[in-house]
């Protein structure tokens, strides 16, 4: 994000875009696409994703169980910090930590996206979405979590007041509707140790398939950090901030 902290809590980014394709997406799509690439992503291997369906019919009490799989491509910056997921009319871009900036990270997603527009030709953009999760860890003793988050679960008098754990979610509604952020905030105590650790997930999205051009990409990223900087540094109080620094 473009507060710098000294330890930034940011595990994974991830920038998804997810489209509807006019041309052919084969072998040849993919070196074309690899060449484009590989200068900052010289490494690539074959990933695969393993589904079970499960299909039942009460009338004649019968259950089906179709299990399948399918590959997709990957390709890895040589510190394998970076990378890139790459199945048909799904592209993604993930940075993993240490994230050092928006601005390290933002012409990232600018070459890939851009050298998958120039090697096949889509029809429409269906979801783009950029995601940020955070993990840190908070010292247990005589914790009070007013005093450090701003979102969290609140807990009325005739509730019992000490918690073990907690799950706190959240959709945001940003540019009229257009766009949704959903925020996912909660914690696990570490075993054998006296700190907890809590983890924040923002997801923002692009809600309407089709609802921005090609053109506007690069708008609607800067505006979807803007909006996910902006409640990561509500959600959290100063006490929280000073732990990053």
């Amino acid at each position: 994000m473009d507060k710098q902290y000294k330890n930034s809590p940011i595990t994974e980014v991830i920038c998804e875009f997810r489209f509807e394709l006019e041309d052919i997406f084969d072998q040849k799509t993919v070196d074309l696409f690899f060449n484009e690439v590989k200068d900052k992503f010289p490494k690539k291997k074959r990933g695969q994703v393993h589904q079970v369906n499960f299909e039942i019919n009460s009338k004649e009490q019968k259950q089906n169980i179709d299990n399948s799989s399918y590959d997709f491509d990957q390709f890895f910056s040589d510190d394998k910090k970076k990378l890139i997921q790459l199945d048909k009319e799904r592209l993604s871009i993930h940075k993993l930590k240490p994230y050092d900036s928006w601005r390290e990270f933002y012409p990232i997603i600018s070459l890939v996206f851009n050298s998958y527009i120039k090697v096949i030709k889509i029809k429409s953009i269906q979801r783009i979405g950029l995601r940020y999760i955070n993990n840190f860890e908070i010292p247990s003793s005589s914790f009070d979590i007013e005093q450090y988050f701003n979102l969290r679960p609140i807990m009325e008098k005739g509730l019992p007041q000490n918690l073990a754990s907690f799950m706190v979610g959240t959709v945001f509604v940003f540019e009229d509707g257009r766009d949704n952020m959903k925020v996912q905030f909660l914690n696990s105590p570490l075993a054998g140790s006296d700190k907890t650790m809590f983890v924040l997930d923002m997801d923002y999205f692009l809600t309407n398939p089709n609802s921005i051009q090609i053109d506007e990409v690069d708008r609607w990223i800067a505006n979807a950090h803007k909006n996910v900087e902006n409640v990561f540094e509500a959600a959290l109080k100063e006490k929280t901030k000073a732990l990053f620094d």
